[in-house]
C-alpha cells in the first residue's frame, strides 16, 4: 500500500468498481495462491502496518467526496 499519511493519492484504478464480494473472492484466491509461510508473511507484514495507521483517524473531520 502507498503512504498512510498521503491521502491525497488517487484511487487505484485497477480497484474501481469492485464491491465486497468481489474484494472478497480477490483476497480469497490471493491466499490460496500463496504458501502457507507467505501467507503468514502477509499477515505479519499487515499486521504492522495496521498498527502504524492506528489513531490516525482520530480527531480528522470526515470529507464527502
Amino acid at each position: 500500500m502507498g503512504d498512510p499519511k498521503n491521502t491525497s493519492q488517487p484511487p487505484d484504478p485497477d480497484l474501481s468498481g469492485w464491491d465486497f464480494a468481489g474484494a472478497r473472492r480477490h483476497h480469497l484466491e490471493m491466499g490460496l495462491r500463496r504458501t502457507p509461510a507467505e501467507r503468514l508473511q502477509w499477515l505479519e507484514e499487515t499486521v504492522e502496518e495496521m498498527r502504524g495507521l492506528q489513531g490516525l483517524a482520530k480527531g480528522r473531520a470526515i470529507r464527502g467526496g
